[in-house]
């Protein structure tokens, strides 16, 4: 495990593993998996102690654009469930979760939202059929993928002609690399952009992001 301690809180009021974020950016899969099962336990008290709502804004961006309330979502990057509850909580019932650590997984488990939660590492084929969802989300994890233009197209592979991707990136890494990913699989014609949003709050109760780094919510609709 990379940079991350025994979880107990810390002067900030969240846990010593969330004062480690931001030193998990460049963490190999094996390092995040063992980081994230470390703080699945403290994850759900962290995270809205440092302000985090894009688990609601990406849930309430399925709702906008007309994902049917019954229709297979694919939860890209899961976690503990924080992502999955709040498209249950606004009306979705068919959700799949996908993350790398599996006590996230166990956490999100006993949430009983999900119909099915795989373990997944993004950097690899998803192992999912063609045309198999809806849409799909993507929130907060895209951070740790750094086969961005594989996991796009694999996204516009599983979600089927018409469907929604969503997704959030941090400002400070959307940078050329990921930029180009963007502008190859639209030049492929696999999908076609929907939203770009503003710059928008990502943790601003943590001491590491607050005003220095935010979020783009992207949404694009598969072709």
């Amino acid at each position: 495990m990379t940079g991350a301690s025994d979880g107990n809180s810390s002067s900030a009021g969240y846990s010593d593993s969330a004062s480690d974020l931001t030193r998990m950016t460049d963490a190999g899969p094996d390092a995040l998996a063992a980081y994230y099962d470390n703080w699945a336990g403290s994850y759900d008290a962290d995270l809205p102690r440092m302000g985090y709502e894009a688990p609601k804004r990406a849930a309430s961006i399925m709702v906008e654009q007309g994902v049917p309330f019954d229709a297979p979502i694919l939860d890209a990057g899961c976690g503990t469930g924080l992502t999955g509850l709040e498209l249950a909580t606004a009306g979705y019932s068919d959700i799949t979760g996908i993350d790398l650590s599996l006590e996230s997984l166990q956490a999100a488990e006993a949430k009983d939202v999900y119909r099915h939660l795989k373990k997944r590492d993004m950097n690899k084929t998803l192992a999912f059929g063609d045309n198999g969802f809806a849409a799909v989300q993507c929130i907060g994890t895209l951070t740790y993928v750094r086969e961005i233009k594989q996991l796009f197209s694999e996204f516009c592979r599983v979600v089927k002609r018409g469907g929604i991707v969503c997704f959030t990136q941090r400002s400070d890494l959307y940078d050329d690399a990921f930029t180009k990913a963007i502008h190859a699989t639209t030049k492929a014609k696999k999908w076609e952009l929907i939203s770009h949003s503003e710059p928008m709050p990502y943790l601003p109760n943590h001491e590491d992001f607050a005003d220095k780094k935010h979020i783009f919510y992207d949404v694009y609709r598969v072709k």
